[in-house]
């Protein structure tokens, strides 16, 4: 399986709440920065406890890859995290990442996505005219 395959498949198991099914794609040691700069989360049971707690109440995932390049055992990713929070506010947000994967499994995952971004979305700021070629308007 190529390893876009096996992110594909974290996707769809998080647009439908299956954490478990995400957990499966991920190595027993893996190591996760969901914000890089942020400390990272380490272990599939740290990991459960951060997914659980991000994802409550969200709806309308749309989640989604709209570039990616495989070299060896690393996938770089270029997508839009697109979602609808718990209080109801859309969250639109670019967003690239590095997956590193060791027998199949993803064993490093980092995330960079621009805080500010998120913040503006989160409060129902509309993202800047520059940005929306990024989110695929």
């Amino acid at each position: 399986m190529a390893h876009i395959d096996t992110v594909q498949t974290i996707i769809e198991a998080w647009k439908t709440g299956d954490i478990d099914t995400v957990l499966d794609q991920l190595a027993d040691d893996v190591v996760y920065h969901f914000h890089v700069g942020s400390r990272p989360l380490e272990g599939r049971a740290h990991i459960r406890r951060f997914l659980e707690k991000f994802g409550a109440g969200q709806t309308e995932i749309a989640w989604r890859i709209t570039r990616h390049v495989e070299a060896g055992d690393t996938l770089f990713v270029e997508g839009v995290d697109d979602y609808v929070n718990a209080d109801g506010v859309r969250m639109r947000v670019p967003y690239a990442g590095v997956f590193e994967f060791e027998n199949g499994k993803v064993l490093r995952w980092r995330d960079y996505v621009d805080s500010q971004a998120v913040e503006d979305a989160r409060q129902g700021k509309a993202p800047p005219e520059w940005v929306e070629p990024l989110l695929g308007a």
